[in-house]
């Protein structure tokens, strides 16, 4: 099943068990989805393109969860934080730090990278390597870490 099906599928749980938070996320995560799909340039509605809008989703409910706590809303932040572990539930899980090392390491190798001029290849290839595993920022820390940048 595409995430776009289970995104439909638990929308209309969610109207079912009248679920506010998840109904409120997959809403809106259904309206982007549409958007992307109509969008000439968007990419199509495929799972990747799920994926990096889900991750955008849960960017932003984290960002306002922040915002609200900053001014004293818990109320809320508890909202937007309910939203995006409703969102968090379509992302893969993440790569540990050891794992993530190990295959920027095994990129840098296939390169030939050695230098922090090669960072740009390392980050294309590693980026099409771990898409949808790890974030591009963990990803360029380790690789400059490891390139000595």
């Amino acid at each position: 099943m595409s995430l776009t099906q289970r995104v439909d599928e638990e929308l209309i749980q969610a109207r079912r068990d009248r679920n506010q938070p998840a109904l409120r996320a997959l809403g809106l995560l259904k309206t982007e989805i549409v958007r992307a799909s109509k969008d000439p340039g968007g990419g199509g509605s495929g799972d990747d393109v799920v994926l990096r809008l889900v991750r955008r989703e849960v960017k932003r409910r984290e960002e306002a969860a922040q915002a609200y706590d900053a001014a004293n809303r818990a109320e809320s932040a508890a909202g937007e934080r309910e939203e995006a572990e409703v969102l968090r539930a379509y992302l893969p899980p993440d790569m540990d730090a050891g794992e993530l090392e190990r295959e920027v390491k095994a990129v840098i190798e296939e390169l030939g990278a050695g230098s922090p001029r090669d960072l740009g290849r390392v980050m294309q290839s590693a980026r099409g390597r771990l898409q949808g595993r790890a974030e591009p920022g963990d990803i360029a820390q380790v690789a400059r870490r490891l390139l000595g940048s």
